[in-house]
């Protein structure tokens, strides 16, 4: 069975090997959906040109508009997700440290590209059209997304500049008190917990999957497990799951001609009237008819 979702931790390439870059352009929901909790080993810039839109990183959400800017360390658990009936239109900008230095034990990675990768290290991951940081930040992204299809035709070394000005701005006044604030190893242990569960749930949603099980995951009771999660992710274990069956189950109705009740099947559902109605809760239209639209 083919399972039509997009990986929980992308270890997809970003760009090229040699040039590990790459820009993004989406829209929700016409384009896609929303994009579920995951996370990546690339540095990412999200910049709102259109709408609004909730975007969460490391278990905090926060309604953002056009104009906004969202920075996402390496590593951070983070989702877009639509805002009742609205429409945000986004463009990514994803990039590894080793565009910038190839040598971890440089200076500037070890001062600089270290201090940055740890989202805790960070004020502010939301970024508001007024704070005076985006003023100097979105121009950069803008013209980073202006300039999207000239990455491999000689304006590679701007690139590089662009990105350096924007870490820049972002360690001089963005960055907390490192000794005030340090990361604790309690975030860090439910950073890892987090992501197992969802890797958990990533490989076996198709499955019957209890909250007992889940929460084996974490090594906790199901009591203390659901308060994790729901504290995590802002949702509840069992609604995370139907929604992640849910969207599977429609990329899987848009992306093949396989018979309803067999999608239903394939992803988890085994009540196929429950599956219909949960389906028309969240999409607002029955199976069929999403196929047909």
């Amino acid at each position: 069975m083919t399972q039509y979702r997009e990986p929980i931790h992308e270890t997809v390439s970003h760009g090229k090997k040699t040039f590990p870059y790459a820009v993004y352009h989406a829209r929700i929901p016409e384009w896609l959906l929303g994009f579920p909790l995951h996370w990546h080993d690339e540095f990412e810039i999200i910049l709102v040109t259109y709408g609004q839109g909730l975007f969460t990183v490391n278990s905090r959400t926060s309604l953002c508009h056009t104009g906004d800017v969202i920075i996402i360390p390496p590593g951070s658990i983070h989702s877009i997700e639509r805002n009742q009936n609205d429409y945000v239109e986004y463009f990514n900008i994803l990039f590894s440290f080793s565009l910038l230095e190839e040598n971890p034990e440089s200076h500037c990675f070890r001062n600089f590209l270290t201090l940055i990768s740890e989202s805790t290290c960070l004020k502010n991951c939301f970024l508001t059209q007024e704070n005076p940081l985006t003023a100097k930040i979105a121009p950069l992204a803008k013209d980073l997304i202006d300039h999207r299809d000239e990455k491999y035709s000689g304006y590679e070394l701007m690139i590089k500049s662009r990105l350096y000005e924007i870490l820049h701005h972002l360690i001089k006044e963005n960055l907390s008190d490192e000794k005030a604030s340090p990361q604790s190893e309690r975030e860090k242990e439910n950073a890892r917990k987090l992501k197992k569960v969802l890797s958990y749930t990533k490989e076996h949603f198709a499955e019957k999957i209890s909250v007992s099980e889940a929460a084996s995951q974490c090594s906790l009771s199901e009591s203390r497990f659901m308060t994790f999660f729901k504290n995590q992710t802002g949702t509840s274990y069992v609604q995370y799951l139907n929604d992640y069956r849910l969207e599977a189950a429609a990329a899987q109705i848009q992306n093949s001609h396989t018979p309803v009740t067999d999608v239903a099947l394939q992803n988890g559902f085994e009540n196929i009237s429950y599956f219909i109605r949960s389906f028309k809760k969240k999409f607002g239209c029955t199976p069929l008819s999403y196929r047909k639209q």
